[in-house]
């Protein structure tokens, strides 16, 4: 594990905003990944989805909000999945 991810933790554990803030930046990676995984452009997933490219560009860098059915739009388009899990505490289920 890098020191960068055992601070995310360690401060994930303290401080709930910051936990909010690295999980949503953790999701917008992973759908920038998995864009170009895919070998799409943000024009290419733009045409797709029927969206302007500056609108998937606000989305990927974080400054435009997203709804969870665009969400689900963006992941099918580029061969993805949402999962949605049970909160952890301390890397246990809190079911």
């Amino acid at each position: 594990m890098t020191w960068i991810k055992k601070y995310a933790e360690k401060r994930s554990a303290q401080d709930a905003r910051f936990k909010a803030a690295y999980e949503e930046e953790q999701a917008l990676l992973g759908l920038v990944r998995a864009r170009q995984q895919a070998n799409l452009t943000q024009q290419d997933l733009a045409t797709t989805l029927k969206v302007s490219q500056p609108y998937i560009a606000q989305i990927e860098r974080g400054s435009k909000p997203i709804s969870l059915s665009f969400l689900v739009r963006y992941a099918n388009a580029v061969g993805a999945s949402v999962q949605i899990a049970p909160q952890t505490e301390m890397g246990r289920s809190l079911s």
